[in-house]
Order: structure tokens, then sequence, then C-alpha cells
């Protein structure tokens, strides 16, 4: 914003404003999509371990845009019932730790690109 003219200050700083709405919007995009993968992934990992009827299965993976809110199926017996809420909790956890290790990745990397690109100022200069 310094380097933009005092007559051009407004136009910087729409464009800064609007810059950073569209990255948002699109972090929350591409962020959302990294923990449904996520997520889909682990729990089609962990459901596959378990000898469940292929209906059961298919019934859970259409819910999984849901995430930890998934409902079981409730015709199921009580043990099956808690195992697959387990792994609905574990594939939640897989899915959150993976967009946390994203953010801090993304974080230290524009740490470094501001490091090498923003100049060493003196006092006075």
């Amino acid at each position: 914003m310094n380097s933009a003219g005092q007559d051009r200050a407004g136009t910087a700083s729409g464009i800064n404003n609007a810059v950073a709405r569209v990255a948002g919007v699109l972090a929350i995009a591409v962020l959302a999509t990294v923990m449904l993968s996520a997520f889909g992934y682990k729990l089609n990992e962990d459901l596959a371990k378990r000898s469940l009827p292929s209906g059961v299965v298919h019934e859970i993976q259409s819910q999984k845009i849901k995430l930890a809110g998934l409902d079981v199926p409730s015709r199921l017996d009580p043990e099956t019932k808690a195992a697959i809420t387990q792994s609905v909790r574990n594939a939640f956890v897989f899915g959150f730790r993976l967009v946390m290790l994203t953010c801090a990745a993304l974080s230290i990397a524009s740490a470094a690109v501001a490091w090498r690109l923003i100049p060493n100022r003196t006092p006075g200069d």
C-alpha cells in the first residue's frame, strides 16, 4: 500500500481487499476438498477392514459429505454401530489433521516468500 501514490491509495485498497476475499474463498474451497478427500479415504480404509454388507457400506459412503455428522444405519447391532462411529471419528480427525498440516505448511511457505521478497530496511531508510 505504501508503494501506491496518494492519488491511488483508494484503488490499491480496493484491489487488496478483492484479492484477499478471492483468496479466502479459494482457500475454503481447496481445504474443504482436501478434508472431504482425506475423510473419505480414511473411512473407506476402515470400512474395508470390517465385514459389512455392501448396502451398508454404500449407505455410509453416500453420506460422507456430512463428515462427522454422518448417520450410522440404525438397523445394525450396537457393537457394529459403535465400531462404525469410531471409524467416522477417526476419519474426521485424520482429515482435520491433514488440513491443519496443509495450513501450517502454507504459513511457513508464506513466511519464507515474504522473508525473501521484502527488502531489508535499516532505520532511517
